[in-house]
């Protein structure tokens, strides 16, 4: 998009008419034309750049970076790609998302067991109680 002339001289035209519209507000669009309307246009890289100097809170490294950026852009490469990451979720994270869910899934079924083991030896206690008691009784009568 930086490389196409006529969204460039629509987006100067457009910066022109809300410069002479606002004064000395600074950039201030029109109600209806911001992005995504017929009448938006991007900034200029010289208007983009006065942005940029007008700045306080940026080092003179980052500036000289951005300068560098606005005024020679490049295509993406593999490095950029490495460094600031791809949008969107990895393959890394979903395998971590994965393995996190197996684990939380492991415990619930660790304790699901030992409560299911504790109950059925209770249960077997229980069965086993009843028939001492039983045999005493069957003892008792004899």
């Amino acid at each position: 998009m930086a490389e196409d002339p006529l969204n460039q001289r629509a987006f100067a035209e457009d910066v022109a008419a809300a410069a002479a519209a606002g004064g000395d507000e600074g950039f201030a669009l029109p109600p209806g034309s911001g992005p995504g309307s017929a009448g938006f246009q991007m900034p200029t890289a010289d208007e983009i750049w006065k942005m940029v100097e007008s700045m306080d809170g940026i080092t003179d490294d980052e500036r000289a970076e951005l300068r560098e950026s606005i005024f020679n852009p490049k295509a993406a490469s593999p490095d950029d790609l490495l460094k600031y990451g791809q949008p969107g979720h990895s393959s890394k994270e979903y395998i971590i998302f994965f393995v996190m869910l197996a684990l939380i899934l492991l415990v619930f079924a660790l304790f699901g067991f030992k409560l299911y083991k504790s109950l059925t030896e209770k249960e077997l206690k229980k069965q086993e109680k009843l028939r001492s008691k039983q045999q005493k009784k069957s003892k008792k009568s004899n």
